[in-house]
């Protein structure tokens, strides 16, 4: 079997997104964590036809992505993102029965292996919130890891959104909506922008689908965890 642990950027972050990507792989090569991707040969989970309703299409394009990440003998994959990270470990299993390999979200991995990356953390006084992402929250309960990896950083503030956790309010980019109405997509975030927490200079976020709509709100900072843990690497 395959020594090493895949790290799945999926489609936003590989295609859009890609200062998410960036940050990751530069974190686990800091952590000193084995990793692969399968760069050009990466393909889609499948998670944007599921969510518009071609459910086939969707299962077509999953049985190829398995068939892949199981070709190349990998037993784990990570993810930046939380579309792939909850298609990938809970519809895979309804489609096909067994997953055969292990799939988490970079929250779980970085949240793991947190003590080595506590010492390389420097003091940053800075006042951030946290934003949670659908998928990665109500449907696959990953609250806290972030959370602790960004209080993890000596001197950071974490101030929490009036709704938070399984109350957060979606950044209105999910299930095709940036897509088809982007209007409401963007009327959405800006909602979601100026609810921020006072003097909030920051607004982390675990996926990517949140970090491109909530940019286009304007009027806040918004990154992604591994982009705030590496701006708070100590040099």
């Amino acid at each position: 079997m395959h020594s090493k642990l895949l790290y799945w950027k999926g489609c936003m972050s590989r295609l859009r997104t890609t200062k998410i990507a960036n940050a990751t792989e530069d974190l686990l090569r800091r952590m000193e964590i084995d990793y692969e991707t399968l760069g050009d040969d990466e393909g889609c989970c499948g998670s944007v036809l599921l969510r518009t309703g071609q459910v086939e299409d969707a299962k077509r394009v999953a049985g190829r992505t398995v068939k892949m990440i199981r070709s190349k003998g990998y037993t784990e994959v990570v993810t930046s993102c939380p579309g792939c990270f909850r298609t990938m470990s809970e519809e895979y299993k309804k489609a096909f029965g067994y997953v055969p390999f292990r799939v988490r979200h970079i929250s779980q991995l970085l949240y793991e292996n947190r003590e080595g990356l506590r010492v390389h953390l420097r003091p940053w006084k800075v006042k951030v919130t946290y934003h949670d992402p659908c998928h990665l929250g109500r449907h696959m309960g990953i609250y806290e890891e972030p959370r602790a990896l960004i209080s993890m950083v000596p001197g950071v503030e974490l101030v929490e959104f009036k709704y938070n956790r399984k109350l957060a309010v979606c950044c209105g980019s999910g299930g095709g909506v940036h897509s088809a109405f982007p209007e409401i997509a963007l009327a959405v975030a800006k909602a979601v922008v100026n609810d921020r927490p006072p003097g909030v200079e920051i607004i982390v976020t675990s996926c990517p689908f949140c970090n491109y709509n909530l940019k286009e709100a304007g009027s806040a900072e918004i990154i992604d965890l591994p982009e705030f843990l590496i701006r708070a690497w100590r040099d």
